[in-house]
């Protein structure tokens, strides 16, 4: 699920980037090397943050195949590897610019899950390098389409997207707070509790949802009915985050986490939908 939606994230900037340029062609192999190494490159991140979330993912249950014990540690470390160069191969096969973005997603995953201060282990730095990660993805999928200048449809999309990666994210710590308390994370429920952290992260997921539709309304951006889908993602995140929907059992704690995740599939959707109905943007 988690590469499906990346890889949405790179086609809906290769999208954009295509509907902005004043010829509307893209370079098709190049394009399918810059994915398949985006794909590469957000596997290896993701992985590697297997590799370092063993402690909590077993605390909290979860189901990854690290933390399960089916993929050892050493193993995994080698395929992440494996999988950087040949992200790092695929995107020298496009352009410089390909090969800077891969880089630095790369270098960014590594700083959320190790480094000497991982970025995940606070609530700052797991926003920053979240949304980084989310824009990073939309800037490499506008380059490898040939975009040039970065449009405002394309800067508003990818930042408005990203911003809600890092904030209707982080809904996933309600589930994890056990594992994170174990694991010395700072999130918003161990930092808040329980209570004040929902309040939080309903303000947050309402604020990413209503900029990001008042701003297309204002601006006139063509991709007005994806950041309605947005702010009708953040009314219902809300309203399962401050309610007993999301109380009790691991299951019910995550609801709010899978609404976060499918406005961010709609809202690509929608996207999509709108570039084939309005051409340019």
């Amino acid at each position: 699920m988690v590469q499906i939606i990346f890889l949405l994230r790179f086609a809906a900037g290769a999208a954009l980037g295509v509907a902005g340029s004043a010829y509307g062609a893209v370079n098709r192999p190049a394009l399918l090397a810059a994915a398949l190494g985006w794909l590469a490159a957000t596997w290896a991140v993701y992985l590697l943050n297997g590799v370092a979330d063993v402690v909590e993912d077993r605390a909290n249950g979860q189901e990854r195949p690290i933390a399960r014990g089916e993929l050892s540690r050493r193993s995994a470390s080698r395929i992440v590897g494996a999988l950087s160069v040949a992200a790092l191969v695929f995107a020298a096969a496009v352009s410089t610019t390909q090969v800077l973005l891969t880089a630095a997603m790369l270098g960014v995953g590594w700083a959320y899950s190790l480094g000497p201060w991982p970025l995940k282990a606070n609530l700052a730095g797991f926003v920053a390098s979240v949304t980084a990660l989310g824009m990073l993805t939309y800037l490499a999928g506008w380059s490898a389409a040939g975009g040039g200048r970065v449009t405002e449809p394309v800067f508003l999309f990818g930042l408005m997207m990203s911003l809600w990666m890092g904030l209707g994210g982080s809904t996933k710590d309600l589930a994890d707070a056990k594992g994170d308390r174990l694991a010395g994370r700072k999130t918003l429920p161990v930092l808040l509790g329980e209570g004040r952290a929902r309040a939080v992260m309903a303000v947050a997921a309402g604020s990413v949802g209503g900029t990001f539709t008042i701003l297309c309304a204002v601006r006139g951006i063509g991709i007005l009915p994806a950041a309605v889908v947005v702010l009708a993602g953040s009314a219902a995140l809300s309203g399962t985050v401050l309610t007993s929907l999301s109380r009790g059992a691991r299951s019910a704690q995550r609801r709010p986490y899978r609404v976060f995740m499918v406005t961010q599939y709609c809202a690509h959707i929608a996207l999509f939908g709108c570039l084939g109905l309005t051409s340019p943007l």
